[in-house]
């Protein structure tokens, strides 16, 4: 009588620790290392475990009881903010997913997962059905409203099918506006814009431990232009409409984390002077009201010299006579100026300046005029090069990278260029000289 109850102790064990798993294929084989699972709070990720990829580039994650219901984030490269997926687990299901560099995610096994992403592909190609709908020469109002009659039905069966499953919170969240009759291009994008968040809820815990809010929000900032090309302009539009609908349904947290969100994704768009709206106008007093002082500040060193910003002022040369000293801001005989932070010790300067010199010459200075500001340690040397780089203007800054103009200016490396109109307004940064050179044209 003793051993079944032995056999049931012995594995019992394994039963709880090996209920349901997520196996994973990932291709070009032997390109990824490992990947970490973290379950997905409204406030905070939990880190649940970690497992390398074999040769072939699959992973197996038992998941046991301590694995609760809920998103879960899969990361699988670095950054982490960038190369991670989200995976809903109901516990009752295994979960087998694969994934190509190229291609990107699919599922395999999993009701919930195979169900949203069929969604979101069926919803996809809707979209792609309207626009190339309304980019006839002659639009077929019948053709229009036969797409949004199939968009309709697919909302609403998925919306019957995911009844009962995580998944019904995405796909019901995801309702788009749907009109009733024809409407023009310029009018059914008006009436998306404005009903987009409509069907969102905020506090729901699911959509808050997913990346749901972040590409609803993303979609919303870069889809809305018509036809339209993508303009600072326009993006610091859609990102005032953004925080208008976010003040008036979403708590300061949740806003904070979807604009800082939006903020670094301008920012990798290259999108700067939108970006710059975004910090100056909704992150910055959003920091200062929920206390966050790292970024707080971080956001007041990148205001400085972000693009669409004056540069920050300082002293240009000092007169021989008594009369008081020339800063950035008092010069007035050029329209374009060029700051060029350098440094005597530098090899790439030493290799860069003379180009700039021999350029330097060749343009009429009250067009452009060119501030060479030395970072040094050694006044000596940067004297030997001053006086041979006759068609910029110096200006020595001692103490290299103790200087003040380092953390004024944001610098970390030298040469380090800005273009500055005549009101000195940033309006370039380039990023190495062949950036720089088609400033320095006759």
């Amino acid at each position: 009588m003793k051993y079944p109850l032995i056999l049931l102790l012995t594995f019992m064990p394994t039963v709880l620790l090996s209920q349901y798993s997520i196996q994973g294929n990932f291709t070009p084989k032997g390109s990824y290392d490992m990947a970490m699972l973290y379950q997905v709070h409204p406030d905070y990720l939990d880190y649940k475990t970690h497992v390398e990829f074999d040769e072939d580039g699959q992973f197996t994650i038992p998941l046991d009881s301590t694995f609760t219901t809920g998103i879960y984030k899969l990361v699988y490269g670095l950054p982490q903010e960038i190369y991670n997926f989200d995976i809903i687990y109901n516990g009752t299901e295994n979960i087998q997913l694969s994934f190509n560099a190229d291609t990107g995610l699919s599922f395999k096994q999993s009701q919930e997962n195979k169900l949203l992403m069929d969604y979101k592909k069926a919803m996809s190609k809707i979209g792609q059905d309207i626009g190339n709908a309304y980019s006839k020469p002659v639009v077929d109002s019948l053709d229009v409203m036969r797409i949004f009659e199939v968009q309709q039905q697919q909302q609403s069966k998925f919306e019957t099918q995911s009844k009962g499953l995580l998944a019904s919170n995405f796909i019901y969240a995801n309702g788009r506006y749907i009109p009733k009759q024809f409407e023009s291009l310029k009018t059914y994008i008006s009436n998306v814009k404005s009903q987009y968040f409509d069907a969102v809820d905020f506090e729901n815990d699911i959509l808050k431990s997913s990346n749901f809010f972040i590409e609803h929000a993303s979609n919303f900032l870069f889809g809305f232009n018509g036809s339209k090309d993508l303009t600072n302009e326009l993006l610091s539009k859609n990102i005032k409409d953004l925080n208008q609908v976010l003040t008036q349904s979403a708590k300061d947290p949740t806003r904070y984390a979807i604009m800082l969100s939006m903020f670094d994704q301008l920012l990798e768009a290259n999108y700067e002077p939108a970006a710059l709206f975004t910090a100056s106008n909704i992150l910055k007093p959003l920091a200062q009201k929920l206390n966050d002082k790292v970024t707080l500040n971080e956001i007041i060193d990148f205001e400085r010299t972000a693009l669409g910003a004056k540069a920050p002022n300082f002293e240009i040369e000092v007169a021989a006579t008594n009369s008081s000293s020339m800063t950035l801001h008092d010069l007035k005989d050029a329209k374009t100026y060029i700051l060029i932070f350098w440094s005597s010790s530098c090899s790439h300067c030493i290799d860069d300046m003379p180009i700039i010199q021999n350029k330097a010459t060749t343009i009429d200075k009250s067009v452009t005029k060119i501030i060479a500001v030395g970072l040094e340690t050694d006044v000596y040397k940067w004297n030997d090069l001053k006086y041979t780089w006759t068609a910029l203007t110096h200006v020595l800054a001692m103490g290299k990278w103790e200087h003040p103009l380092v953390e004024l200016y944001n610098i970390s490396a030298t040469p380090h260029f800005l273009v500055l109109n005549a009101d000195k307004t940033i309006i370039a940064k380039p990023q190495n000289i062949d950036e720089l050179l088609p400033f320095l044209q006759k």
